[in-house]
């Protein structure tokens, strides 16, 4: 069994084994049809029940692009990207089919939360993995959720939509290519066979720091966004507050 991809990974594998998250990107256009051809992955995504329960915006206003980077924790790359996306769940869209053939709306806004964003996930994820088997860069933007309500409004997002992150896709700048392919926790300890192990033990965790920690401490990053104080511990009202805003705050 294999623990990480190598150099001997399978040619139709190579794109999952060359991932990483890339910053720095060139003025540089996507090169003619690429964009579609990007777009088209994402929606062949899997989709809960055909619900299609995502939206994505496409940011080519400059001025717009500029306030939410700033939004955004002010990263320069989601400025500086040759296309830069604003992922969504959407249930909006779903509840008016519903409607228009006279159905009475019923699900609730935990569901609609929990599949809305799985949905969309999935679709931005073929969209990555279609922008790097291309030869482009991606970066993920979870800074979004500093300033979800915010951001939704500036979008003029109608409620039963919430932005849960961004994407850039760009031209990589090969100056500072290529960014270090970060390295994955064990396997042991996040593949399992019929049943979740019954506990870790503090040998198998250590595992985990030390396979996460080539360079320095994993806990130095963990403790910034997970423990008390930390970035996951901030965006909890600011996510709360921009779900009651677009209607879907569970009950």
């Amino acid at each position: 069994m294999i623990d990480s991809m190598s150099d001997d990974v399978p040619p139709a594998l190579a794109v999952f084994a060359g991932h990483r998250s890339v910053r720095f990107f060139r003025p540089e256009p996507l090169a003619a049809g690429d964009l579609d051809w990007i777009v088209e992955a994402g929606r062949r995504a899997p989709t809960d029940a055909q619900g299609h329960m995502y939206a994505l915006l496409r940011i080519t206003d400059t001025a717009l692009r500029d306030h939410l980077a700033t939004l955004c924790a002010n990263q320069q790359h989601i400025r500086e990207a040759a296309e830069f996306f604003v992922v969504c769940l959407d249930v909006y869209r779903l509840e008016r089919l519903v409607a228009l053939r006279g159905g009475e709306w019923g699900m609730r806004q935990r569901i609609a939360l929990l599949y809305g964003a799985t949905d969309a996930t999935m679709v931005a994820q073929n969209m990555v993995v279609a922008a790097e088997a291309l030869g482009y860069g991606t970066c993920y933007i979870g800074a979004v959720q500093n300033s979800t309500g915010l951001i939704a409004a500036a979008l003029k997002l109608p409620e039963g939509v919430l932005p849960l992150y961004g994407l850039c896709i760009g031209v990589i700048d090969p100056v500072h290519y290529p960014p270090t392919v970060k390295p994955r926790l064990p396997r042991e300890l996040c593949f399992f066979e019929n049943s979740y192990p019954a506990d870790f033990t503090d040998d198998q965790l250590e595992s985990g720091y030390a396979a996460m920690s080539p360079k320095r401490d994993w806990y130095e990053s963990l403790g910034l966004y997970f423990a008390k104080g930390g970035t996951m511990e901030k965006r909890e009202p600011i996510m709360a507050h921009a779900w009651q805003q677009q209607g879907l705050e569970p009950d």
